[in-house]
């Protein structure tokens, strides 16, 4: 069925609430308020190709192929909002957005205070150097790097928590934290950092249009690895629409709809960084 759903394009660049903006009460379904406006508010980070970009002045990418079909679904228009990634769960809270649909990292943090749907996509961490760099083969290697990462995100986590108290503690190596990581993967190749932590298909991303740079899964030496999955959010308490959001991405995942759309927009994201 051919999608009719309009999206609209809010760019918001301050994390900043609003003064005075007050949660939404708990009996206040968000459902009920999604079907009653008549339009579906998710709240995103573009800067993660293949999952959600900017083309132009809008919002692109395989999560936004998602929303669109939890939009359509539900019978209503789609809005996104653009937000630093580290502000998505102050969206959710605020009652500003319905969903947080961002490559989001299941973590147990993340589900005390956020509702999570069922994963729709699984990942792992990869680290990101320069082609001629042979000394780093596992996350131990890392010993005397400066490392770069998203913030606030699970590569961010990672690496900052093996620099503070893992294996990486005492051994030189500090954590670069940046707001994109395509500002990461110019401080790699002008030396700011000697390498980038982060999930699978962003670093193949970056890869692919950056020859002088290889990825590969950041493992230990022990061989444990850093599998993760993404699902999408709501805000604690919002059961209902996440039974919902289950209910629809379901055939979506099993059909292998989730999967053409990262591929697509893999290829697409590609493309348009050689433009």
């Amino acid at each position: 069925m051919k999608k009719a759903v309009a999206c609209y394009l809010s760019v918001v660049m301050s994390v900043c609430m609003m003064a005075g903006f007050t949660t939404m009460a708990a009996e206040d379904n968000a459902l009920e308020r999604i079907k009653e406006r008549g339009t579906l508010i998710v709240a995103t980070d573009a800067a993660w190709p293949p999952f959600e970009y900017m083309q132009g002045e809008n919002v692109v990418g395989a999560d936004m192929e998602v929303a669109a079909d939890i939009a359509e679904e539900l019978g209503v228009d789609l809005e996104i909002i653009n937000a630093a990634f580290d502000s998505l769960s102050m969206y959710l809270e605020n009652g500003e957005a319905d969903l947080a649909i961002a490559a989001i990292t299941v973590t147990e943090d993340r589900q005390d205070t956020m509702e999570f749907s069922e994963p729709y996509c699984d990942t792992y961490q990869y680290i990101v150097v320069k082609e001629d760099d042979e000394n780093v083969k596992t996350i131990n290697d890392l010993a005397g790097y400066t490392i770069g990462v998203h913030l606030g995100t699970t590569g961010d986590f990672l690496a900052s928590d093996e620099v503070n108290m893992g294996v990486l503690a005492g051994t030189g190596a500090t954590v670069q934290q940046y707001k994109d990581l395509t500002i990461a993967a110019m401080g790699l190749d002008a030396g700011d950092v000697q390498a980038i932590v982060c999930d699978k298909l962003l670093a193949e991303n970056i890869c692919t249009n950056n020859e002088d740079l290889k990825c590969f899964e950041a493992v230990y030496e022990d061989g444990s690895s850093t599998k993760e999955q993404y699902a999408i959010a709501a805000a604690k308490g919002e059961t209902e629409l996440i039974e919902k959001v289950n209910e629809i991405i379901k055939p979506l995942k099993e059909d292998g709809t989730v999967d053409k759309y990262i591929l697509d927009h893999s290829e697409k994201a590609s493309l348009a960084n050689e433009e």
